[in-house]
């Protein structure tokens, strides 16, 4: 059973007051926001090396940080880890020796499985300033995991990386997730990370916390602007030719024109709601090569423009003007046609699939 992670605060951060209250009882959370609206900050004081100025943390039954009764636990004992976007490895150990720090004489069994799990064995015996910065964080997430820590709080970890690493990484975070039996709090300011991992998403603005809420909830209640809209949509490769490829994403078949892609390989589908297009009418001959058969569930708002949600064997949003809507008639329960163009269905390496609902 996962203990659930309360906490009710305000934080000083220099002229800045934040104030962040959620109640977080998912496997794994996703946190959203710019640089330098409090992410790490909120992080920190959850972890105890930051003090706010008032509130309560819990963990389960356990308070962690009370102001009114004077209880500030100390980081070493509250069984939350953090792993940092640089790793912070002790560069003068063994990576047997990192991994190994925060774990008891018994843990060995809980050791070996971590290792397992991040696929480290092979680099137990180098020192830190021989890792590149993928073998960093995986160092630091065994750490951490052998702490034995009741959260996990991951303060974009994958920030310092490049998309090759990220790749690589991302499913080690999915086994985090679903063996380890500790639950994450994963900071980023990349949605699309967060959705591949998380379940739920919070978003951190200025001065206050929003969710936690499903991804469509904060995308259109939360601030402007700070969400991106996508589709992503889990999938596998059914056919590949020299030109294209057909992928499979739950009932929807969609072509992609994207290469090197093997028959049978897992991917993740990316598509922009601005590249769906929505028809109620005959349409003839036309070189759009998706053209899947829908109802409309839903229009929401979205700026000047509505991001209408459809359901076509998958729920998919697209972006329409008000205009386009009015001419199309679009209400909840229209057929529609949806078009969207090969070039648009873009896919993610193999083993960035999106979290389960």
């Amino acid at each position: 059973m996962i203990p659930t992670l309360s906490f009710d605060l305000e934080i000083q951060r220099g002229q800045k007051t934040i104030r962040a209250a959620a109640q977080l009882d998912q496997a794994s959370t996703g946190l959203l926001g710019p640089s330098g609206c409090g992410k790490t900050t909120l992080l920190h004081c959850i972890a105890g090396l930051i003090t706010p100025v008032r509130g309560t943390i819990k963990v389960g039954e356990k308070v962690l940080f009370d102001s009114s009764a004077g209880i500030d636990i100390a980081p070493e004992q509250r069984r939350v880890a953090v792993v940092f976007q640089d790793g912070r490895l002790f560069p003068h150990w063994s990576v047997k020796k990192n991994v190994e720090v925060g774990a008891s004489s018994t843990d060995a069994a809980l050791i070996a499985e971590t290792v397992e799990m991040l696929e480290i064995g092979n680099l137990m015996s180098r020192m830190p300033d021989t890792l590149s910065g993928g073998e960093m964080q995986r160092i630091a997430l065994a750490r951490a995991i052998v702490m034995r820590p009741r959260w996990l709080l991951l303060d974009e970890p994958l920030g310092g990386v490049d998309n090759r690493l990220k790749n690589r990484i991302l499913p080690l975070l999915r086994k985090i997730r679903d063996h380890s039996g500790i639950p994450i709090l994963h900071v980023s300011h990349d949605v699309s990370e967060l959705m591949s991992i998380s379940s739920q998403l919070m978003c951190m603005t200025d001065d206050r916390l929003i969710g936690p809420t499903s991804y469509l909830n904060l995308l259109l209640d939360g601030p402007p602007g700070e969400v991106e809209a996508i589709n992503l949509l889990p999938g596998r490769v059914i056919q590949s030719s020299e030109g294209d490829c057909q992928i499979r994403c739950g009932n929807l078949d969609l072509i992609s024109t994207a290469s090197g892609l093997q028959q049978e390989e897992p991917v993740t589908v990316r598509i922009a709601p601005s590249e769906v297009a929505l028809s109620t009418g005959a349409l003839g001959n036309i070189s759009i090569r998706n053209q899947v058969e829908g109802i409309v569930r839903k229009l929401h708002r979205y700026g000047a423009a509505y991001l209408v949600e459809v359901e076509a064997q998958q729920t998919l949003l697209a972006e329409c003007t008000a205009a386009s809507c009015h001419s199309l008639s679009l209400e909840e329960g229209r057929s529609v046609t949806v078009l969207i163009k090969a070039s648009a269905v873009h896919t993610h390496h193999p083993d960035l699939m999106p979290a389960p609902p």
